[in-house]
C-alpha cells in the first residue's frame, strides 16, 4: 500500500488560490506468492498480481500572471500640444479566482509473469474526470476585451493499455528480446457552463477549428463539409431552390460547402465535427540486439485512426494569391477553359475557410 499528498503552489493564480492538495493512493497484491499458488507457479507462472491506485492531479499551465489585470504602456500614439505623452492603459483583465484545474484519475491494473520471468505481460484500465478547466472564453465586448481566462467545464476519459515483453534468446555474447505496446483512449466534454454553446481552443478567423462542444470528444475537428466548387451557372440557378449548399461567392471557381440548416447563410451554424485527432488504437514494437555489448534497436512506432488538420493548406491549398500552391491546385484547381470540371477553387477564389477537405487521416506507422 502506497499514499502520497503533495501540497503544490503556482505563482500563476493570484493570492488565496496558489495552493491545492493532492492525495493519491495505490494497492498492490502479488497473487504469486500465495501458498495456494505453488502449483501454478510450477507449471510455468511465475507472478500474478493486481494493482489498484487512484489520485488527484493538478494543471496549472496557463501563463504567469494572467490571473492578474495588466497595464500596457505607449509613447508614440498620444500627442498633446508639442510633446508625445507617455500613456498607460489596460492590457488584459484578471481573474483573482482562478485556480488548478484538477484531475481525478482510477487505474486498475494486472501484471503476470510467465516461464520464469522471460515472458511478461501488463493489462491497465484507466478513467479519469477532470473539473475546472482553465479555459479562454469568450467575453462581454463592452469591458473593451474579447476574451478571458476561466475555471470552466468538465471532461472525462477512459482506456486501457496492454503491453507484453519477451526475452526471446539469452546467451553470453548474444541476446534479443521484443517489446509490444498497445492502447486506445477516448475522451469527451461533459460540460462548458450555461453560458457558451463552444469553446474553441484553435480558430481561424472568427471559426472554430478546435474547440470543446458538450458531448463530443476533447480534441474535437471543427469545420464546413466541402462539396466541390461552382462549374456552371446551372449548378448555382438550381442552389437557389433546393438550398443544399452555401458559399462566400456564388461565383464559379468558388467553393461551396453543405448548407446544413438550408437557409442560404454560410455561418457557424453549417460548422460540423470532422473527426477527432485521438487514434482508434497506438503503440509500438521495440526488437532490441545485444551482440558482444553492442545493442542495436529496431522500434516501430504506430497510430492507426485520428484525424489531422493540415494548416498550410489554408494558404497553399486554395486560391488566394499572396503564397505559394501545392501541385494538386495546379492540376486540379477550376479553370473555364483548361479545366470546367476542376474541383478545386480557381486562382481568383480567395475564401480560406477550415473545411474537410484539409482534414486527413493521421494513421502512420515509423521506424527508428
Amino acid at each position: 500500500v502506497t499514499l502520497t499528498g503533495r501540497y503544490d503552489g503556482s505563482s500563476n493564480f493570484a493570492a488565496g488560490n496558489k495552493w491545492a492538495f493532492f492525495p493519491a493512493g495505490a494497492f498492490k497484491r502479488t497473487i504469486s506468492n500465495e501458498p495456494w499458488m505453488k502449483e501454478a507457479k510450477l507449471n510455468g507462472l511465475s507472478n500474478l498480481a493486481f494493482r489498484l491506485s487512484a489520485g488527484l492531479s493538478g494543471n496549472d499551465a496557463i501563463s504567469s500572471y494572467v490571473s492578474q489585470p495588466a497595464i500596457q504602456t505607449t509613447s508614440g500614439n498620444w500627442l498633446f500640444g508639442d510633446i508625445t505623452q507617455l500613456v498607460a492603459y489596460p492590457q488584459r483583465l484578471g481573474d483573482p479566482t482562478l485556480t488548478w484545474e484538477k484531475t481525478f484519475s482510477v487505474n486498475a491494473g494486472i501484471d503476470v509473469s510467465l516461464l520464469k520471468d522471460r515472458v511478461t505481460m501488463a493489462l491497465d484500465a484507466y478513467a479519469s474526470s477532470t473539473k475546472d478547466l482553465l479555459l479562454q472564453v469568450r467575453n462581454a465586448h463592452h469591458t473593451g476585451f474579447t476574451t478571458r481566462y476561466a475555471n470552466i467545464g468538465s471532461t472525462k476519459g477512459w482506456g486501457v493499455e496492454f503491453s507484453i515483453e519477451s526475452r526471446n534468446i539469452v546467451k553470453k555474447n548474444f541476446s534479443w528480446r521484443t517489446s509490444f505496446t498497445t492502447s486506445h483512449a477516448s475522451s469527451l466534454v461533459t460540460d462548458i457552463g450555461n453560458d457558451y454553446e463552444y469553446i474553441a481552443t484553435y480558430s481561424k478567423g472568427s471559426q472554430m477549428v478546435f474547440g470543446y462542444m458538450k458531448g463530443y470528444p476533447v480534441n474535437a475537428l471543427w469545420g464546413y463539409q466541402f462539396c466541390g466548387v461552382w462549374q456552371s451557372d446551372e449548378q448555382i440557378e438550381q442552389n437557389k431552390l433546393t438550398k443544399t449548399y452555401v458559399s462566400q461567392s456564388e461565383t464559379k471557381g468558388w467553393s461551396k460547402y453543405a448548407d446544413v440548416n438550408h437557409d442560404g447563410i454560410l455561418d457557424k451554424n453549417d460548422m460540423v465535427f470532422l473527426g477527432s485527432s485521438d487514434p482508434v488504437l497506438y503503440g509500438g514494437l521495440q526488437n532490441t540486439f545485444n551482440i558482444y555489448n553492442l545493442e542495436l534497436g529496431i522500434f516501430f512506432t504506430y497510430s492507426l485512426g485520428g484525424k489531422i488538420y493540415n494548416i498550410s493548406e489554408f494558404n497553399l491549398g486554395t486560391g488566394v494569391t499572396s503564397s505559394n500552391k501545392y501541385k494538386y491546385m495546379v492540376e486540379g484547381a477550376w479553370h473555364e477553359e483548361r479545366n470546367p470540371r476542376g474541383n478545386l477553387p480557381a486562382a481568383k477564389a480567395t475564401d480560406t475557410y477550415a473545411s474537410s477537405r484539409f482534414v486527413h487521416d493521421s494513421s502512420f506507422l515509423r521506424l527508428k
